[in-house]
């Protein structure tokens, strides 16, 4: 690095440090940052994505079995197909439920909501596959739509219980 390059980092390096130092030069108190609100924000707000995109992807999954069905089953099967619709529900609940509790509690509801929206995804995603499964074993005579409602909610156990969870925590 030539002398010029060097008096120009140098330079700019003490300038940069001058910034940094200059509440201690002026003598002033440094405000301290909270963090644990916005953190409890963003944990909340990909919980509620997890949610809803777990209930997207087990309704494509429940919906695609449903469609290959034909036209004549659609609309007695439909109730299978829209069980994991559920935890987007459930998500958007405990959203709306916990939005007070950001400055007041915030790494509890950020702990409540990384549990609560990888739950939300898992769940809703594996019933649209026990859905499926369900709807295509109805199509083939091999069930009947109750056993495959029953089945359904199987998942949606889980999913009731992480609800419930997240109320109980404090």
């Amino acid at each position: 690095m030539s002398k010029k390059g060097i008096v120009i980092f140098g330079t700019f390096a003490a300038i940069l440090l001058a910034g940094f130092y200059s509440p201690a030069f002026a003598q002033t108190k440094v405000e301290t940052v909270n963090w644990g609100p916005l953190v409890a924000k963003i944990v909340m707000g990909i919980s509620l994505s997890l949610g809803l995109a777990g209930s997207a992807n087990g309704l494509s999954v429940s919906f695609s079995a449903l469609l290959g069905g034909g036209e004549e089953n659609f609309y007695k099967n439909i109730a299978v197909a829209l069980m994991p619709s559920s935890q987007g529900i459930y998500s958007m609940v405990v959203f709306f439920t916990n939005m007070d509790k950001f400055n007041t509690d915030p790494y509890t509801v950020a702990g409540k909501a990384a549990i609560f929206g990888l739950t939300m995804f898992f769940s809703a995603w594996w019933q649209g596959i026990v859905c499926a499964a369900g709807i295509r074993s109805i199509l083939e005579g091999k069930n009947t739509l109750a056993n495959a409602l029953v089945s359904g909610a199987m998942p949606e156990t889980y999913a009731v219980f992480a609800l419930v969870m997240t109320f109980i925590m404090k």
